[in-house]
């Protein structure tokens, strides 16, 4: 095959490569998103800071450990709040969002092997390919369309899920707004 010919498939890889490597950070995106605002409690004076301090706290964690994370949190039967409020002279604010579903072990399964491959793409996956080979680029090139296949809906499923929030978070907003109104109308 022509020098030409092996050139454009290896910018084909290339492209899938980097394509799949974006999607890798969005999902892990996503991820952090979620795990951050699924779980926010404390004194309404405080909570700017305390977002502060989860995001800069799960900034640096690895794919696995998100994983984990949000299994442990978006997916727990526990409670957001379990202590006493007898000693808080502030206005408490405690938000705890949960998913049910009967496909948990499914998608942890599916996301656990999402993040061997992500893994495998950015630690060694390219040392077992002689891309000066056609037969080696067209099976990069099918390994990669293959990944993107798998990570499209767990991508989707956290969008669902970030939907959700919002709605959430847009109809207590609202219902703050009507509990105001309602209160400055008693007063006057």
């Amino acid at each position: 095959m022509p020098d030409k010919e092996i050139k454009e498939l290896q910018d084909v890889a290339f492209r899938k490569i980097g394509r799949n490597l974006v999607n890798f950070q969005q999902l892990e995106r996503l991820l952090k998103l979620i795990i951050v605002r699924s779980d926010v409690q404390g004194c309404a004076s405080e909570l700017a800071k305390i977002l502060r301090d989860k995001d800069k706290n799960i900034d640096c964690k690895t794919l696995g450990l998100l994983v984990r994370d949000f299994f442990q949190s978006v997916y727990s039967n526990r409670l957001s709040y379990d202590g006493s409020l007898n000693d808080v002279d502030d206005v408490w604010v405690s938000i705890c969002v949960t998913v049910k579903s009967n496909s948990i072990e499914h998608q942890e399964r599916q996301l656990r092997e999402l993040v061997k491959e992500r893994n495998l793409l950015v630690h060694g996956l390219l040392a077992h390919f002689d891309l000066d080979s056609v037969e080696n680029c067209e099976k990069l090139i099918h390994l990669l369309d293959d990944q993107v296949d798998r990570l499209e809906p767990q991508y989707q499923s956290l969008m669902d899920i970030i939907g959700s929030m919002k709605v959430v978070q847009q109809e207590v907003l609202k219902q703050l707004d009507e509990w105001r109104e309602s209160a400055q109308e008693d007063v006057v």
